[in-house]
């Protein structure tokens, strides 16, 4: 065992919980000083605007996987509202996309907007201080800034029971992939190993159960602590091996985040088994994780999204490094 170790919290500020917690975001924009406010969202989300209590100077609409085209436009659109703080109300494309124009429209000294998020989903993008994008080619890119983090979180499960069902599971098998691949990460990390398996049983006990009970904001407000659990080692979370492959053929072929972890995890799981049997003994098996995938009704098979061999060797040849191209294909291959 270690004796010397290091650990970074990478959390919020501040994190509100519970059915009505968005009745804290007045009290958190004043402790912000914020009086110009630019609402960064989803289109299906626009009509919802009003349960936030607040006048947006500024509204700006994201797609699926923050098209970088959109993320400029909104920043143009704030700019010239004069917004001094940003919130965000969806899942993680429009929190995303509310880091990026929050650091875009650092002032002179960089410091960015502050930003509050209010997330739809289990995607946990709000913890990260990274953020996804499409770029102008349509492939997944990323930054990394310790400005991205957000100033505070509001998880109101209230506000997420017009999520569809298959969305909401799918981003909680996504929050099973951080914990997942945060507990096998290279290193020393007993705190997250706690949360991590703290989060995996929290997941396997309350998705189904949402699944039975959509309406039930108890159940829900489980799904979010468990998926906030999920995500306290989120730069090597973000970067383990089912991450990677999905970003790979997520954007290019319109595979949501949520999903790429339904089709891919359990079959990184059985590759990784080999590598590190002695972690892979403390987590559910690949077999379990699949058992779940399945029993909550989500997709499990990329051949049904339409790609195949040719998009398998282009993604696996982007990705070779610390694992070989055929390692990777084998992979992909296993979840057609």
């Amino acid at each position: 065992m270690p004796t010397t170790g290091a650990f970074n919290y990478s959390n919020p500020r501040v994190i509100h919980w519970g059915a009505g917690s968005i009745a804290q975001l007045g009290a958190e924009l004043q402790r912000l000083e914020a009086t110009r406010i630019g609402v960064v969202t989803t289109r299906s989300l626009v009509e919802s605007l009003g349960r936030l209590r607040v006048q947006p100077a500024a509204t700006v609409v994201i797609g699926q996987h923050a098209p970088t085209a959109q993320v400029r436009a909104g920043t143009e659109k704030a700019k010239s509202a004069g917004v001094d703080c940003i919130v965000s109300f969806g899942g993680g494309s429009a929190i995303d996309a509310a880091k990026i124009i929050s650091v875009q429209l650092a002032d002179g000294d960089g410091r960015a907007l502050p930003h509050v998020a209010i997330p739809t989903t289990l995607s946990v993008a709000e913890l990260a201080a990274g953020a996804g994008f499409t770029n102008d080619q349509g492939d997944k890119a990323g930054m990394r800034d310790p400005r991205l983090m957000v100033e505070a979180v509001i998880y109101d499960a209230e506000l997420t029971l017009a999520t569809p069902m298959q969305l909401w599971l799918s981003t909680g098998i996504r929050a099973l992939d951080h914990a997942v691949e945060g507990f096998l990460a290279p290193g020393e990390h007993p705190f997250n190993d706690v949360m991590a398996l703290e989060g995996i049983r929290r997941l396997f006990d309350s998705l189904p159960r949402a699944k039975a009970s959509p309406s039930d904001v108890g159940v829900r407000t489980e799904n979010q602590l468990a998926a906030w659990f999920s995500f306290t080692l989120p730069g090597a979370s973000a970067a383990g091996l089912s991450h990677v492959m999905g970003k790979q053929i997520g954007a290019r072929h319109g595979i949501p985040h949520g999903v790429t972890s339904c089709l891919l995890l359990p079959h990184v799981m059985r590759y990784l088994a080999a590598r590190m049997p002695g972690r892979m003994a403390l987590l559910p098996s690949p077999d379990e994780v699949s058992e779940l995938i399945a029993s909550l009704g989500l997709p499990q098979h990329i051949a049904a999204y339409g790609i195949g061999e040719p998009e398998f060797r282009r993604a696996a040849a982007a990705l070779t490094g610390s694992f070989g191209e055929e390692d990777l294909l084998s992979i992909y291959r296993g979840a057609f």
